[in-house]
């Protein structure tokens, strides 16, 4: 239910049935670990993104980084997202170093995991550059940045060329990433010859 009222922007609701399900779970981990610590976090995830509260988050990625050690191939995944996540969080409030750490630690997963099932984890690959190369744009560093994009933007291609409805509004997200970097990268230019000139 809480997902559901999260999706239909009923936030008060959808944060009390989180909170409700996060205690239940906890209860039920503490008797049985195995069977409950996964839907504990889960739902630590739910409510981190809800509330964009980094405490749940890490909570989360904590208990999916225990989970992972045991059953890689089940969790890794989890710790990925929670990861980028936590980088999206991070980058909007301007923690950049800390997202520039998560998105690279989930970037690094994801290309791992893509190795093995491309199918499942190749799209996360482009989306978790584009988040990095948005980082790096707002940091003025537009060589990384579109190397970033450009590599995204390659990697949307082949997909949309099995998916193109899926994937073609990616490639104009990317593409328009690309063009707001050079647009930054000009007006930062220009700026710096007007300090010149003065």
């Amino acid at each position: 239910m809480g997902i559901l009222d999260s999706d239909q922007n009923r936030i008060e609701k959808a944060r009390k049935e989180f909170e409700e399900a996060l205690k239940t779970y906890r209860e039920l981990a503490h008797k049985e670990p195995d069977l409950n610590l996964r839907s504990v976090a889960i739902t630590l995830n739910n409510l981190g993104i809800l509330e964009g509260a980094q405490n749940y988050l890490e909570e989360a990625l904590k208990i999916y980084r225990e989970l992972a050690q045991k059953e890689p191939e089940t969790y890794l995944p989890y710790v990925a997202t929670t990861l980028n996540n936590l980088g999206i969080l991070d980058s909007g409030k301007n923690r950049v170093n800390e997202a520039r750490k998560e998105y690279a630690e989930a970037l690094k997963m994801y290309r791992e995991l893509a190795q093995k099932e491309p199918g499942t984890y190749l799209p996360s690959i482009p989306m978790t550059l584009n988040n990095l190369g948005l980082l790096d744009n707002a940091q003025n560093r537009w060589g990384e940045a579109r190397k970033e994009a450009e590599e995204a933007l390659k990697i949307y291609r082949e997909l949309a060329q099995k998916e193109p409805e899926t994937y073609l509004p990616h490639i104009a997200i990317t593409l328009n990433n690309l063009g707001i970097f050079d647009s930054d990268k000009n007006q930062m230019n220009e700026a710096r010859k007007e300090l010149r000139r003065r």
